[in-house]
């Protein structure tokens, strides 16, 4: 449980930022005052005067005292305000009578708006003026420190938060790529007599490799930078397979006085690489398609453990001008030697008993390919011994048959060609192996 919080961790981290940013801009954006709508009490004061003068006005032509006794009822007068003044002085008072004064100071220089103004503040020094009981025309209250500080803070903690995110991602970032590996223990490998191992193994009793934690992709310009030499390890068997196949030499058939084949590959099959399928097509030099060859998983052992336990693999060879696809199952010593896994491959092809450095043939009617067991090992505890095997590296040479006289493809009696005497292969290919009897 621990380890899949672990590694769900860098997700919760920003799903928790993404939360959290959400309900900070939240808080912001609800903070932000929008006034729809609003009365008369809600204006700034010199608004205020400026309505207060308007209502000067209108009094002075029609005298109405109950209309102009409504209209100063939305100013508040129960709170103490403070109003400055254009000469520099200060005032305190109630909302209406600040109203008055601002008036005042703002159109006193006008005898006529004057006269009104002093007509309308004897309705408000008679005691007549009540506040209006249906609306808070004293609800002046601006925003509240907490808000006041929510809209403040909010920003801030929004661009805190995105500092924070891509500083993690950063630290992450530098720590998957500086992170020492830890050394953990390899599987002991049996190689089999007479092959030389395609992985230098310590001479300790107790072999260790180094595995690099699951790493995220670089960031450029971040991070310690690797030298051009030092090579990433491989992150699975199938990977590691055919890094194994880079480096393994192939035969040079024309240091050997052999004509030079049309393809030539490597493929190799590790412990782990449960989808081991390796196929390549052969082709002319000018790219003319004449087949196909590979190699694949064919029978597995019921042996414990997580990955398959492959105790013989099959190797195939696809001619397009002919109706067959020619197959060979290459088995472990167990398997050769174990009659109902032979029984059970038998309808598959041609059984070969996998040896260090053996060649075998598969020839179809107009190709013909070598196959060489370039490196063999088997898994040390694995039972019963030699059944699991642990690699496998296979060179596979391919060579456009010379078809000779009669029909296309087929030998003359005798299993030999025209002019080539026996076991010698046409076109300069490699010799076949005689067996004994031949």
């Amino acid at each position: 449980m621990s380890k899949q919080l672990s590694k769900l961790r860098p997700t919760l981290i920003v799903l928790a930022v993404l939360v959290i940013s959400a309900v900070f801009g939240y808080v912001w954006g609800a903070s932000a005052v929008e006034i729809v709508d609003t009365g008369i009490w809600q204006l700034q004061m010199s608004y205020q005067g400026i309505y207060i003068q308007t209502i000067a006005d209108a009094y002075a032509l029609d005298a109405n005292d109950a209309l102009a006794l409504e209209r100063l009822s939305f100013i508040c007068q129960q709170d103490v305000q403070k109003l400055q003044l254009s000469t520099g002085a200060e005032i305190e008072g109630n909302s209406l009578n600040l109203a008055f004064a601002s008036a005042e100071d703002r159109y006193g220089s006008d005898p006529t708006k004057k006269a009104n103004l002093d007509q309308l503040s004897t309705l408000v020094t008679s005691g007549l003026v009540a506040q209006n009981t249906q609306v808070q025309v004293c609800n002046t209250q601006s925003i509240t420190p907490g808000t006041r500080t929510g809209r403040l803070l909010g920003p801030i903690v929004l661009v805190l938060m995105g500092v924070i995110t891509v500083g993690f991602a950063i630290r992450t970032y530098i720590r998957a790529e500086d992170d020492t590996t830890a050394p953990v223990s390899a599987p002991k490998v049996t190689p089999v007599p007479g092959t030389k191992p395609a992985i230098p193994t310590p001479s300790t009793s107790e072999e260790t490799v180094q595995r690099p934690r699951a790493a995220l992709p670089s960031i450029p310009g971040l991070g310690r930078r690797k030298a051009k030499e030092e090579e990433q390890e491989p992150r699975s068997a199938a990977a590691a397979g055919a890094r194994l196949s880079q480096a393994a030499e192939k035969t040079d058939y024309t240091a050997i006085g052999q004509d030079t084949p049309l393809v030539q590959f490597m493929t190799t099959y590790l412990h782990g690489d449960d989808l081991y399928d390796d196929s390549f097509s052969i082709e002319t030099p000018s790219g003319e398609f004449l087949g196909e060859t590979g190699v694949g998983v064919s029978e597995t052992l019921s042996v414990g453990g997580e990955a398959k336990n492959v105790t013989a693999l099959e190797v195939w060879l696809f001619d397009k001008n002919d109706i067959r696809t020619v197959t060979k199952v290459l088995m472990s010593d167990h398997a050769f030697n174990d009659d109902a896994i032979r029984a059970k491959l038998a309808p598959k092809g041609d059984a070969v008993q996998i040896k260090a450095n053996d060649k075998f043939a598969l020839e179809t009617a107009t190709l013909r390919v070598q196959c060489r067991i370039v490196d063999l090992a088997y898994k040390s505890a694995a039972m019963p011994p030699n059944s699991v095997l642990e690699r496998i590296t296979i060179e596979l040479a391919a060579w456009k048959r010379d078809t000779g006289a009669g029909r296309p493809g087929s030998p003359p009696s005798g299993g030999g060609l025209p002019g080539v005497g026996a076991g010698t292969p046409p076109t300069g290919l490699p010799s076949i192996p005689r067996g004994p009897g031949s």
